[in-house]
């Protein structure tokens, strides 16, 4: 069973907890989506106190409405969409209020260990001995991304770091297929351009 296989497994683990009224389902939904909707979160925020409460009320809202799930789709992708959901409404009462943000006032973003697409991204592998090279142009990398609007970052995100399919990320995003890849590609290209000057 490939690793996507075990965590889809792992998704639906989740599901049948709460379909049981398992008194472990909302642990267990922290513990199994956790990293991953604070790292959408921070992805369309920008701002690790916005990121973590939009966390927060993604899973109140999940354990509100998991039983409006209708199945059409995979538990993931619904999950993901109330996640970036609550993570654009949160973003706009922001700009609302502060007229402009600033993506460039960021915190840590590698949550978790998670890789940064640097083959996808860069079009460049780092041999394991330049670890120092590897960090900086992971920071250029990170840099260049958190510059793109939280649209495509969050397609990239998806993408290139959760390694969800188009037909996934259009289910979480709502939008088409074609769209979605559209918004990949121009993300790619837009840090492609960024970095050219450093590779």
């Amino acid at each position: 069973m490939s690793e996507k296989e075990q965590r889809d497994a792992g998704d639906q683990h989740i599901l049948q907890l709460l379909k049981n009224g398992d008194p472990s389902a909302a642990q267990q939904l922290v513990d199994v989506f956790g990293d991953r909707v604070y790292g959408l979160s921070l992805r369309i925020l920008a701002s690790e106190e916005d990121a973590k409460e939009a966390t927060q009320e993604t899973f109140l809202n999940i354990w509100r409405k998991w039983d409006t799930f209708r199945e059409k789709s995979k538990f993931s992708s619904w999950v993901y969409r109330i996640s970036a959901n609550q993570a654009y409404m949160k973003l706009r009462k922001k700009l609302k209020r502060n007229k402009e943000i600033s993506f460039d006032q960021l915190g840590p973003q590698n949550h978790s260990g998670n890789k940064l697409g640097i083959d996808s991204i860069a079009g460049k592998s780092v041999p394991p001995d330049k670890a120092m090279e590897r960090d900086e142009l992971r920071k250029l990398i990170e840099k260049a991304v958190n510059s793109l609007q939280p649209g495509y970052r969050t397609a990239y995100f998806l993408k290139d770091i959760e390694g969800m399919s188009l037909h996934e990320i259009a289910d979480a995003m709502n939008l088409s297929e074609p769209a979605v890849k559209s918004r990949v590609h121009r993300a790619r290209l837009a840090v492609r351009k960024k970095l050219k000057t450093y590779m």
